[in-house]
């Protein structure tokens, strides 16, 4: 049975992208509201090449679902780590299922310090060619991965002694 040596949950705290997607939201619907407003209250063409009030709707809705949806996804994007006595697993629903990470697997590893905007084009998911896979929600602290055929892993943590004894634990398989 695989005994939990380090378990981290991290959420993005992204309180200033979900005004954003807000205000985004109500800059594009307002036009559509008001123009179907303008069509069917006032009786007044909306614009000089007026596109019917259903038209007007489809697009206003299409607007709130793909906001809405792009506000969902990050409220519900997380970076799950766990370490077990036999493996390392990470996780970042819902873009990504959980992947398992034996000690087979891995050639090195080092916590280290990271810059995700230039190794990696931002926090979130993301691969490179030069540096390899990354799972960061915020921070520069991470846990570098070195695989056995070369390939890279960074996966981030707020909580990095905890990680290094777990991965120190994991690796030399002590209990």
């Amino acid at each position: 049975m695989e005994k939990i040596i380090f378990k981290e949950e991290q959420k993005g705290n992204q309180v200033w992208l979900t005004i954003i997607l807000i205000i985004s939201l109500f800059s594009v619907v307002t036009p559509f509201v008001y123009g179907v407003y303008s069509q069917e209250v006032l009786q007044k063409p909306f614009g000089n090449n007026p596109a019917s009030t259903g038209t007007l709707i489809a697009i206003g809705l299409t607007a709130v679902i793909i906001i809405g949806a792009a506000n969902l996804l990050l409220v519900r994007m997380r970076l799950k780590i766990k370490v077990t006595n036999e493996a390392l697993w990470v996780s970042y629903p819902p873009l990504a299922r959980w992947k398992k990470i034996t000690p087979g697997m891995i050639q090195r590893y080092e916590i280290r310090t990271y810059n995700a905007v230039r190794e990696f084009g931002g926090h979130g998911l993301k691969r490179t060619r030069k540096s390899g896979t990354s799972y960061t929600i915020s921070g520069n602290v991470g846990l570098q991965l070195y695989f056995v055929g070369g390939k890279k892993f960074l996966i981030g943590t707020q909580k990095k002694q905890a990680l290094e004894y777990a991965m120190r634990k994991l690796m030399t398989g002590e209990t």
